[in-house]
This record gives structure tokens, C-alpha cells and sequence, in this order.
């Protein structure tokens, strides 16, 4: 058996486990996705076209974006009963609409969180920390910034978040406009080994089906086991065809849903 398997049924116990019970299973380290357009949503939770994910790894509590509007993230926080003063940093990735919509209601929740956004975007008018390369929260969470020359839609410079696990590491990214080998390469560079599992969006749902293919082929030369594809690429058809390309090694993204993260590496 092999550990991408074990990890996989392990996943799937625990989910099936939640389910049975009637009650909520809470991993010690988990990310969960906070805000996203998808079909797939736990009760109580509300879609919408934007995109945040709740990290709780190792002591530490980042929200990575918030979404479009404060309503929603606000409403959503509660249902998976996060209090926004336990945030101990929001990460920005880029200054598009849906990811920085929710910031006024963070703001004001919890007045003295750190915002993280990547160099010279505007936010919100108010302070930011920049991060320009890379930035060490723990022995085993990171943002990572990334660069492009060719911006897509504006964007030339994207952050992500790096967690190194026992089982691998795990990047959480928004839409990937500096590119998905691009991330992939500087998160295994830091993290000294290759990507275990990868989440987030490439903005695959509005482009062909060869676009689809080609990203599919770099994860997999870059040594990527496993992806859940969120936000730009929730698609059936993006879906189906990474099932086939990595053998079945596709988690669905469910809004509310929490993914466990096995422990930390370096400890």
C-alpha cells in the first residue's frame, strides 16, 4: 500500500466517519475552504464567485483571501465557527475583486490582524506587510511570492501559501497568474522536496480543454500526487480529465469541508 493510498483512505475514513456520526470530525491541522462558487457545499454554507481557504496548521490560524463580498465571508466564518479574532494573519494573494472583498469585514472584526499582499497592489488603502520572496511564519508555513513578466488580467505577482508535512507538502494558491510551475517550482525550492498535494485555481474553467491539459502535464512532471482543483477551476470537465491523468488522486473542493493536514514536518 502505498502512502498517497494511505493517506487517501484515511481522508476518506474520516469523512465517512463525520458523516455517520451526524457529528463534525475536527482534524488537529486542516485547511478548509471558506468561500468559493461550487455546487458542492456543506449545509449552511453560501457559494459565491470569489475565493477564501482557512489554514489551522500547527498553532497557527491564517485566512488566505476573503472572498467577494463581507457578507458572505462573514456568514461563512460563523458557520464553521471561526472567530475572527483567533486569524492570526490574513494572506492576500492578489488585489483582484474576489479575493479582497471580504477585507472590511476582517478589518473590523479584528482590528489588529496582519495583512500580507505581495509587492505594490493596492488592498484596501490601509497597511500591508509586502512580501517580496519568501515569508517564514513556522518551521513549516510559508508565503511565497511569485513573479511574472507576462501579467495575465493585471497580474503579475501572486502569493501562495507553502505547508510542509509529513506526508509532503501542500501548496494552496488562488488562480495561479504567474503560473502553476512557476508556484510549484519555488514551493518545492523551499520546501526541499517535491509538491505532495496541490489546491486552488488556474483559471481552467474559462479556457479549452487543452489549457486543462497542458497545466494537468506540468503538475505531473513537477512530481505533483495529488491537486484539488477550487475558484477558476471548478469545472466537470477539468475535473474528469485530472481524475484520469492522476489516477483517481483528485480531492473535490467543498465549500465548508474540512481537508486534513497531517502534522508538521520539522518538528
Amino acid at each position: 500500500m502505498t502512502a498517497n493510498y494511505r493517506h487517501m483512505l484515511a481522508l476518506a475514513t474520516l469523512v465517512m466517519a463525520s458523516h455517520a456520526s451526524g457529528d463534525p470530525v475536527t482534524p488537529a491541522n486542516y485547511y478548509q475552504v471558506i468561500t468559493d462558487v461550487t455546487q458542492y457545499y456543506e449545509d449552511g454554507f453560501r457559494p459565491e464567485f470569489g475565493y477564501a481557504v482557512y489554514v489551522h496548521f500547527d498553532g497557527i490560524d491564517v485566512l488566505f483571501d476573503t472572498g467577494t463580498t463581507p457578507e458572505t465571508l462573514e456568514h461563512n466564518l460563523r458557520e464553521a465557527a471561526i472567530d475572527p479574532l483567533s486569524i492570526d494573519m490574513l494572506v492576500v494573494s492578489h488585489n483582484h475583486a474576489d479575493h479582497i472583498g471580504g477585507i472590511s469585514h476582517m478589518r473590523k472584526a479584528n482590528p489588529a490582524i496582519k495583512v500580507y499582499a505581495p509587492p505594490e497592489q493596492s488592498v484596501d488603502g490601509k497597511p500591508v506587510e509586502r512580501v517580496t520572496d519568501v515569508y517564514k511564519m513556522s518551521p513549516d508555513l510559508f508565503v511565497l511570492r511569485t513573479h511574472t513578466d507576462n501579467p495575465t488580467v493585471g497580474i503579475s505577482d501572486e502569493l501562495s501559501m507553502l505547508i510542509t508535512t509529513t506526508q509532503g507538502p501542500y501548496v494552496v494558491t488562488a488562480c495561479s497568474h504567474t503560473g502553476v510551475a512557476k508556484i510549484v517550482a519555488k514551493a518545492a525550492a523551499v520546501a526541499g522536496r517535491r509538491i505532495f498535494h496541490y489546491t486552488g485555481g488556474a483559471r481552467l474553467k474559462f479556457r479549452g480543454a487543452g489549457d486543462t491539459e497542458k497545466i494537468t502535464q506540468e503538475l505531473n512532471s513537477l512530481g505533483v500526487s495529488q491537486v484539488s482543483p477550487g475558484h477558476c477551476s471548478i469545472d466537470h470537465a477539468v475535473t474528469k480529465l485530472m481524475r484520469q491523468r492522476f489516477n483517481g488522486h483528485v480531492i473535490s473542493s467543498v465549500l465548508g469541508r474540512k481537508i486534513p493536514l497531517p502534522g508538521p514536518s520539522r518538528k
